[in-house]
């Protein structure tokens, strides 16, 4: 009986010991998971750069300060992935494009954001809005043109007066493809157009349906119209702001 009480008091003993132990622990709290964001500071497809200018800062903005070192990793005109690094603290990213005086365009491409450490800290991450800008030129202008069928086309661009008059001839490409490219530099504000003639006698053997991509410091775009014979085919205006900021105003009929 000795025994049997002993033992009870032993087993009495441990379960208080215990149940003391289990009262006297903090609940354990799980953080919930917080995203951390990286952008581009301007959110737009082409940002304009000043014709002298040599390089350019991108930035890159985070949600909030970084809780520790980051990388942005990033591909310029499409080349190899390099890393811009940030320090815990930060709050934005300035990644230095550098422009050589025969250089009109560079494009970055963000592939991805990371933050050391950051599920231990509770976050994820992640890069939001455009993942690739253009930077273009002030005054900087291409334009490429496509069809389909075996017209050879060629493409002529030049300045116009502000009655819409020809000017003088910037550049002129006469492939044998169907692909014809132009381009222009440090071009002031004011009018321009683009003629396309069928070689060898510049008219037309038959309509044929063409597509401009253009590029410029005011944006990128595309337009389509069915070409009936030679002439000018596409109008445009460039104007400038008191901002730097460039601006196209477009046409593909006749605006005088």
């Amino acid at each position: 009986m000795k025994h049997i009480y002993k033992f009870s008091i032993v087993l009495l003993a441990v379960f208080t010991f215990i149940g003391c132990n289990v009262d006297d622990d903090d609940a354990i709290t799980v953080l919930p998971m917080k995203e951390l964001t990286a952008s581009f500071d301007k959110q737009v497809n082409v940002i304009a750069v000043a014709d002298d200018a040599t390089s350019y800062d991108l930035v890159i903005k985070f949600s909030e300060a970084l809780p520790s070192y980051s990388t942005v990793e990033y591909s310029l005109d499409g080349g190899v992935t390099t890393l811009a690094a940030s320090s815990q603290g930060d709050n934005s990213l300035v990644i230095p494009i550098s422009f050589a005086a025969t250089e009109n365009s560079h494009t970055v491409s963000v592939s991805d954001f990371i933050v050391v450490n950051a599920a231990a800290r509770r976050f994820t991450t992640n890069f939001t809005g455009n993942t690739t800008v253009q930077m273009v030129r002030q005054g900087y202008f291409s334009a490429k043109m496509t069809w389909e069928g075996g017209q050879d086309l060629d493409l002529l661009f030049g300045t116009m007066s502000s009655g819409w008059a020809p000017g003088f001839l910037l550049d002129s490409s006469e492939g044998v493809t169907n692909e014809e490219n132009v381009s222009g530099s440090q071009l002031e504000d004011g009018n321009y157009g683009m003629v396309v003639l069928e070689w060898p006698t510049n008219t037309f053997s038959q309509p044929v349906d063409i597509t401009f991509d253009i590029v410029t410091a005011g944006g990128s775009f595309t337009l389509t119209k069915n070409a009936v014979d030679f002439g000018f085919h596409w109008w445009g205006t460039k104007s400038t702001d008191a901002d730097g900021n460039v601006s196209w105003t477009m046409y593909i009929e006749d605006p005088s």
